[in-house]
C-alpha cells in the first residue's frame, strides 16, 4: 500500500499565515496605525525569524528593531538585530546589537561567534581572533568559531594554518562548500594555482551548476595566464547565469588580452546589459571600442561612463586619446585637464597633454608638459624622444641631444633613437660624431638605410653626405 506524507501541509499553512501576518504588518507599518493593536513580543520574534530565513532583510531590520524597543532586556531580540544588520553587510550597526546582546548573556556561545565575524569584517582583528578564542574555549568543536578563526588567518596570509583548518571543515557537511572555496583562495595567495584550480574543480564536479566556482576557476587561469580556458570558465558561468556581470567583464578583459577586440566588445555589452551603471564595465568597453578605431562611438561611452561617476580620471583620458585620434585636439586637451585636476601625478596624462598642446602649435607650454611627464616618469623612452623632438624644432640642439641619449640609456636597442641623436648631430654640423649612431642604427634595424637615402641629403649637404657615405662604406668594407 502506498504511504503519504502529509507533513508538508501545515507548514505550507503556517507559511501562508506569516505571509499573511507580514502583510498587515507592512501596512501598519507604513499607514503609522496598528489596526489590532500593538503587535506581541511573540509575534515579532515569529516574523523576524521568517523574514530571516526567507531573505526579507529590510523586513527583518524594522521588526528586529521593533522587538528590541519592546523587549529591551531580550538576549534574541539584539542577537537577531545583529544577524539582520551582518546580512545586510552592516557590520558597525551589526557589532553595536551583538555587543548589547552579549551583556545581557556573556556565555552565549553563538552570541560571541557572531561578534567576531562582525570584528573581522571591520577588519579588527587581533580583536575578533581574542573573541574567537573565547567562544572556542568554550565550545571548541563550534565550527562556525574555527570557519572564522580561518578565515582570521587567511587575512594575516598565514595561509597554511588557514588551510589546516579549512580542510578540516571540508569534510563536515555544513561547511563544505565555503571551506573549499577558502582552500582555493588561499592556495592562490600563495599563487599555488594548479591546487587552486583542482579545488574549484572538485566543487564542480560537486555541483556543475556552481557558476561561482567556474568564475573562479576563469580568474586563475587568467592569474596564469592561459585567457582561452579563463574564457572557457566565464562561458560557462555566464551559462549558468546570463547576468553574471563580473563573469562577461572578466571575460571582455581575457578576449582583450588576447588582441580579439570584438568579441572583447561582446562580452562588455552583456555585462553593460546586466548592469547599465558599473562604471569600469562601460569605461572598457569605450577602450575596446577606441583600440579597435570606433573612435565616435567609444567617445559616446567614455562620455557616459563620466555621466555615472564625474571624477572617472581614466574615462577622460580615454575620452581625450579618442578627441587626439579625430584630430579634435582642443576637445582632447579640456579632458586631459580635467583629468589632470582629479589625478595630478599621472604622468601619462601629462605626457598626453604634450602632445596635445603640440598639435595646438602650442610649443612651450607643450615642453612644460612633457618634463613634467618626465619628472613623474623619468623612465619613459618615449616621451624623452617626443620632449627631444620638440626641444629640437625649438632650436635647442644640446637639450634635444640629452633627450635623445636617455631613450638610447633606457632602450639600448631602439634603432629610432640613435638615427633621431645622428640626424641632430649632422644638423649642428658634426657628421663625423654622426656616423657611430647610424652604424648602430643600421646594425639594430636595416631597413634605416633607405630613411638614411632620403634624409641626410637635406641635412647634412652635398659635402656633408659624402663624407658620410665615405666613413659608412669604410666601415662597411672592414666587416666584410
Amino acid at each position: 500500500m502506498m504511504e503519504f506524507d502529509y507533513d508538508d501541509e501545515p507548514e505550507e499553512l503556517n507559511k501562508q499565515e506569516l505571509d499573511e501576518t507580514l502583510r498587515r504588518f507592512r501596512e501598519s507599518v507604513r499607514s503609522g496605525q496598528w489596526q489590532n493593536g500593538s503587535p506581541t513580543i511573540e509575534s515579532l520574534e515569529a516574523i523576524v525569524q521568517y523574514c530571516l530565513e526567507t531573505s526579507k532583510y529590510e523586513d527583518a531590520l524594522t521588526f528586529a528593531r521593533m522587538w528590541t524597543e519592546k523587549a529591551p532586556y531580550s538576549t534574541d531580540a539584539w542577537h537577531k538585530f545583529g544577524m539582520t544588520y551582518g546580512t545586510l553587510g552592516r557590520w558597525q550597526e551589526a557589532l553595536e546589537a551583538y555587543d548589547r546582546a552579549a551583556e545581557l548573556d556573556p556565555v552565549d556561545v553563538e552570541i560571541t561567534v557572531n561578534r567576531g565575524i562582525a570584528l573581522e569584517q571591520l577588519g579588527l582583528l587581533d580583536e575578533a581572533r581574542s573573541v574567537i578564542d573565547m567562544a572556542l574555549s568554550i565550545d571548541p568543536a563550534n565550527l562556525d568559531a574555527l570557519f572564522t578563526k580561518a578565515v582570521i588567518f587567511e587575512r594575516h596570509a598565514k595561509y597554511d594554518d588557514a588551510i589546516k583548518i579549512f580542510m578540516f571543515l571540508s569534510r563536515q557537511e555544513t561547511h563544505q562548500r565555503d571551506a573549499l572555496f577558502e582552500v582555493a583562495i588561499c592556495y592562490e595567495g600563495q599563487e599555488r594555482y594548479q591546487d587552486a584550480i583542482e579545488i574549484y574543480d572538485r566543487l564542480i564536479n560537486n555541483d556543475p551548476y556552481d557558476q561561482n566556482a567556474w568564475f573562479n576557476r576563469g580568474v586563475i587561469y587568467g592569474k596564469k595566464g592561459a585567457h582561452r580556458e579563463a574564457i572557457r570558465s566565464y562561458e560557462f558561468a555566464t551559462t549558468i547565469n546570463a547576468d553574471f556581470v563580473n563573469a562577461w567583464f572578466n571575460m571582455g578583459n581575457a578576449y582583450a588580452g588576447l588582441g580579439r577586440n570584438d568579441e572583447a566588445i561582446t562580452a562588455y555589452r552583456e555585462a553593460h546589459r546586466s548592469d547599465p551603471s558599473d562604471v569600469q564595465v562601460v569605461h572598457n568597453l569605450a577602450s575596446s571600442l577606441e583600440e579597435s578605431g570606433r573612435f565616435t562611438e567609444a567617445i559616446e561611452h567614455f562620455t557616459k561612463a563620466i555621466s555615472l561617476d564625474a571624477l572617472h580620471a581614466q574615462s577622460m583620458y580615454g575620452r581625450g586619446t579618442c578627441y587626439d585620434a579625430l584630430e579634435q585636439h582642443d576637445k582632447a586637451l579640456t579632458d586631459y585637464e580635467a583629468a589632470l585636476a582629479i589625478e595630478p601625478d599621472y604622468s601619462d596624462l601629462w605626457y598626453a597633454k604634450a602632445d596635445a598642446l603640440f598639435n595646438l602649435r602650442r610649443t612651450d607650454d607643450s615642453i612644460a608638459a612633457y618634463r613634467k611627464a618626465l619628472e613623474l616618469q623619468p623612465n619613459d623612452a618615449e616621451c624623452w624622444y617626443d620632449y627631444a623632438s620638440t626641444v629640437l624644432e625649438m632650436g635647442d640642439v644640446l637639450e634635444a641631444l640629452h633627450g635623445f641619449n636617455e631613450c638610447i640609456r633606457i632602450q639600448p636597442m631602439w634603432a629610432d633613437a640613435y638615427y633621431a641623436t645622428a640626424k641632430t648631430l649632422c644638423a649642428a654640423g658634426q657628421p663625423i660624431s654622426a656616423v657611430p649612431f647610424l652604424e648602430k642604427t643600421f646594425e639594430l634595424d636595416s631597413t634605416k638605410r633607405e630613411e638614411f637615402a632620403i634624409d641626410f641629403p637635406l641635412i647634412a649637404g652635398p659635402l656633408g653626405m659624402e663624407y658620410l657615405k665615405h666613413a659608412l662604406n669604410s666601415t662597411d668594407s672592414q666587416g666584410d
